[in-house]
């Protein structure tokens, strides 16, 4: 039991983690950096801690099949390059806490992937969380105001593109997980997301910042905190025998911490009804996965997790 209880903590402390991308990409654009130069860099640099920690501790992680490397490819560019482009420029556009808001409506596509690609039925406990979601973003981008006006419709697509990207993860990983550790993969499409990313980022620019002590502390936590070190929790908490479905609801605490950030740290504006939708959504996740009964679900519950 102590062992489980340790891995809750390392599954909670990794969602902490990973809410804190909008506070450290949002100190770096307002240091002048573009939402491409941030993405570049926490691709490129969680790609070199992870790979110098599984150096360390576990050399076999940096294996990969080629099955794996040719999904590695795949995931690179959409579900890493494309969603980090996406949800950084929506939290430029609309702020940290609707960008994640918008992030998170990512299971109603999910859903809908899963139907067309696996032929998953959408049950009552599916149907019921997905309104659930709906209803929560809805409140939470909107403040319970329909004055269509003061939106920006350009950074709420964005969003909403991130949200989708977000949920090809699992899709696109399925099967490369069949031969491959799930943090072989992460190693792997932060690669080639780096690459991807060099034609649009400027690297040379993006460096030479680094002599600026304030961006230099930003970009290695950024690297560090939300991308390497998150995915290391997380895999070790799911090692002490905590269950994918009860994971799944524990990280889904780094959507709280992104509301918080951006409403007490950064100084976004904080509503109740905004609140209230915040609820709604982490009722909607708990339905979801305590409505799940095959094991096939489970599975991509960690897949859905090693996205951020």
């Amino acid at each position: 039991m102590k062992e489980r209880n340790l891995g809750y903590m390392l599954i909670a402390i990794a969602g902490l983690l990973w809410s804190t991308i909008g506070l450290f990409s949002n100190n770096l654009m307002e240091s002048g950096l573009n939402p491409q130069q941030v993405a570049f860099i926490r691709l490129f640099l969680g790609c070199m801690f992870l790979i110098i920690y599984s150096s360390i501790k576990q050399p076999h992680l940096l294996k990969i099949s080629k099955k794996g490397l040719m999904y590695s490819v795949v995931i690179g560019l959409i579900c890493q390059a494309l969603f980090n482009v996406s949800y950084l420029n929506a939290i430029q556009s609309v702020g940290v806490s609707v960008a994640a808001v918008l992030l998170y409506t990512s299971p109603l596509f999910l859903a809908v992937f899963s139907r067309i690609a696996f032929k998953e039925d959408i049950n009552k406990n599916k149907i019921l969380s997905l309104i659930l979601c709906f209803i929560g973003a809805i409140l939470a981008v909107t403040g319970g105001k329909l004055d269509l006006s003061n939106l920006n419709p350009i950074g709420i697509g964005i969003g909403i593109l991130s949200a989708i990207t977000y949920a090809l993860m699992p899709i696109l990983n399925k099967n490369a997980l069949i031969e491959n550790e799930s943090i072989t993969l992460v190693i792997y499409s932060f690669l080639f997301g780096t690459l991807f990313m060099i034609p649009i980022s400027n690297p040379i620019e993006v460096f030479s910042q680094m002599s600026n002590l304030f961006i230099l502390f930003n970009m290695l936590a950024l690297g560090l905190l939300p991308a390497a070190f998150a995915y290391i929790l997380y895999m070790n908490g799911i090692s002490k025998g905590v269950e994918l479905s009860v994971a799944g609801v524990i990280a889904s605490v780094e959507l709280i911490f992104a509301q918080l950030i951006g409403w007490f740290i950064i100084g976004e504006q904080f509503l109740v009804i905004k609140l209230l939708g915040l609820l709604f959504m982490i009722a909607s996740a708990i339905i979801a996965i305590k409505g799940t009964s095959n094991k096939g679900i489970e599975d991509s519950s960690i897949d859905f997790q090693d996205i951020c």
